[in-house]
């Protein structure tokens, strides 16, 4: 008789499917739990319909909601007549049962005269305070023969009242004595009228005793179709507003909804409420919900050992039925592993004749056909091995020498390019002048005030033409990373900045230049040439891009620095070319710039100039306001 491991996968499939069926044995066990469990829960719901539906009978038969709802709007068209504050509808345990102002409905009433009616039966009225307001209050009692079940209580405003003169206001106290008593009797006698109104009260007197009866029951709420509870077993929620997914379900359309609260162990239920085919309400009951979880959780803990037991089976069997296949099967992964990580002298062991042991014997002709192949290719790969390498190596040489090459062409072509367009714009609008000017000096006979305005106009491009240079050569400086030539040593930057102020305080700018500078500034280690050169730069920006107005220069410390600012009132930088304005050749291109010159280049030297002394720029501006540019140096330590 063959051994489970001599026989074929087909018979070791079916052992297999065996223990696939005791799995779903368990899963049928499962299923058949949460049948039950669903099972409970619908016996539970019907239960909890059948209570709801039979306390709707009992609240049907008393019409006492219609009667309250209908006590509600008489009350509520009598508050509309002018000179009324309010009116409340009060039972004999003092709690307002309909109030013009509804969120009071279920509150107990505040005014002193309603229990002094309650106790006395006759009519009462006087001055008292109603939401932080003084009104004239008369508390007329509601009678059904001999028995007091009520209250009526009237609020009238005093500002009529408060506002006469001393000789009026008893002629007024007089009228709203007897407007009140006319108004609480007449109502009392609508009231009276109403079908059996002493039975308004009888929801919550059938609620209270509903649940102090039962034992399942953990809650009962009454609302009304405006979400208002109108009775409940807490009575500190009468005449709040339901906010309950279940009541706006039914307020909705629904017919009924439950749901159940796991943490409260409580089974919620909400009914209509309807009088005839009228919409009044919804019935809201909480069952206690504790035996439905008791029993499910025996029914669960019996289903869990018998679950367990079957996957220890389970287990058991598996393994039987997997060893004979898993084994060999890992034998031969392991050999696998060996051999493509080169061993191929591996081979695997064949030990039955099923299907893996037929695996076993092609793998090792497979290994044996490898073994020869590798043998082949080894003595041709050597000598084109050393071939593939030398000329990767060429190759690779090549590459980088082609890479560095296109790079550096480049960038000379970039830098051509940038330099020529800076160039040819900003040279030729001085050169022109120059030639425009000498050739005029030359050619014509002109009296002496005009050669001098000329030699004036001559001096003032070369200066100009003079900057552009000394800009262009500094920028090629930078980019090339070549050395500044600083000259560092301590100087006063309020004697720098006073040197170059007075050059343009001597010419004609059209700007008022003020200088506000702290006394006895320390020193600073700078370049004060190059220092100067950021100062001018700042200035001529200043004047440059002001039509008008004053050009403020200060000097002051700052966080451990000394610090130039320089503020003008003139055109203003745009928030979207703040990251920009330091770059080279960056210009700002608006209709009140395209007449201003200039190479875009000073502000990126300056940058430069002041962070190789450790410095920092800083930059405020706003559009049409004016800028204020300015930098600071470290303090000169001795």
């Amino acid at each position: 008789m063959l051994s489970i491991k001599d026989r074929s996968i087909r018979t070791k499939i079916i052992l297999a499917m065996v223990v696939l069926l005791i799995f779903i044995g368990l899963i049928s066990f499962w299923v058949s739990y949460m049948h039950e469990k669903k099972s409970l829960l619908t016996n539970m719901q019907d239960s909890a319909i059948t209570l709801n539906r039979g306390l709707i009978i009992s609240i049907r038969n008393q019409n006492s909601i219609a009667e309250k709802v209908n006590l509600q709007t008489l009350v509520e068209e009598l508050s509309l007549t002018e000179g009324v504050f309010g009116v409340w509808v009060i039972d004999n345990n003092s709690r307002i049962t309909s109030a013009t102002f509804r969120e009071q409905v279920g509150e107990v009433a505040s005014c002193c005269f309603v229990s002094e009616a309650l106790q006395e039966g006759y009519y009462v009225s006087g001055f008292d305070t109603k939401m932080g307001e003084e009104v004239y209050s008369a508390v007329y009692p509601l009678k059904k023969g001999d028995k007091i079940f009520g209250v009526l209580e009237v609020a009238f405003e005093l500002r009529e009242y408060l506002r006469a003169g001393s000789k009026h206001r008893s002629r007024l106290l007089d009228q709203m004595k007897r407007d009140s008593r006319i108004m609480a009797e007449s109502l009392s006698y609508s009231i009276k009228n109403m079908r059996d109104v002493n039975e308004l009260i009888h929801i919550q007197k059938l609620v209270d005793r509903l649940s102090a009866e039962s034992g399942i029951i953990s809650q009962i709420t009454i609302v009304d179709d405006d979400s208002r509870i109108i009775a409940s077993n807490d009575l500190n929620r009468v005449g709040m507003i339901a906010d309950d997914k279940g009541v706006r379900a039914i307020i909705n359309g629904a017919e009924i909804y439950s749901r159940l609260f796991p943490r409260e162990k409580i089974y919620m239920v909400d009914i209509p409420l309807r009088i005839g085919d009228e919409f009044k309400g919804v019935v809201n009951i909480g069952y206690d919900a504790t035996n439905y979880y008791t029993h499910l959780s025996e029914i669960f803990q019996f289903g869990l050992l018998i679950s367990c037991m079957g996957v220890m089976m389970g287990i058991l069997l598996s393994f039987q039925v997997a060893n004979p296949i898993i084994k060999p099967v890992e034998r031969l992964i392991e050999v696998t592993k060996r051999l493509a990580a080169g061993d191929l002298s591996q081979r695997a062991t064949v030990s039955s004749r099923d299907e893996v042991g037929t695996l076993a014997g092609a793998f090792n002709q497979m290994a044996l056909d490898l073994t020869r192949s590798k043998e082949e290719i080894d003595q041709y790969s050597k000598t084109l091995e050393e071939k593939v390498r030398q000329r990767t190596r060429e190759l690779e040489t090549s590459n980088q020498e082609l890479r560095s090459i296109q790079n550096e062409l480049m960038e000379a072509n970039m830098v051509k390019s940038e330099f020529m367009s800076i160039a040819s714009h900003e040279l030729r609008t001085p050169l022109t002048t120059l030639l425009g000017y000498s050739e005029l000096l030359l050619t014509r006979s002109l009296t002496e005030s005009q050669k001098k305005e000329f030699l004036g106009f001559i001096n003032e491009e070369s200066i100009r033409l003079s900057k552009i240079v000394d800009d262009l050569l500094d920028i090629s400086r930078i980019e090339s990373q070549k050395d500044f030539g600083f000259t560092k040593k301590p100087v006063e930057l309020a004697e720098v900045l006073v040197k170059n102020i007075k050059f343009y305080s001597r010419a004609e700018t059209g700007h008022r230049i003020i200088t506000q500078i702290e006394k006895d500034l320390p020193l600073v280690n700078a370049d004060g040439d190059k220092i100067g050169q950021v100062i001018t730069n700042f200035l001529d920006n200043a004047i440059k891009y002001s039509r008008g107005g004053d050009i403020v220069c200060r000097a002051f410390v700052k966080d451990n620095m000394v610090w130039i600012s320089v503020q003008d009132q003139g055109i203003g930088i745009s928030q979207e070319d703040f990251p920009r304005i330091f770059n080279k050749f960056y210009r700002i291109e608006r209709d009140e710039t395209a007449h201003i010159g200039g190479t875009g280049l000073g502000l990126s030297i300056a940058k430069y100039i002041v962070e190789s002394h450790d410095g920092k720029i800083d930059l405020e501006s706003e559009l049409a306001k004016g800028t204020t540019i300015g930098f600071g140096l470290p303090i000169f330590q001795a």
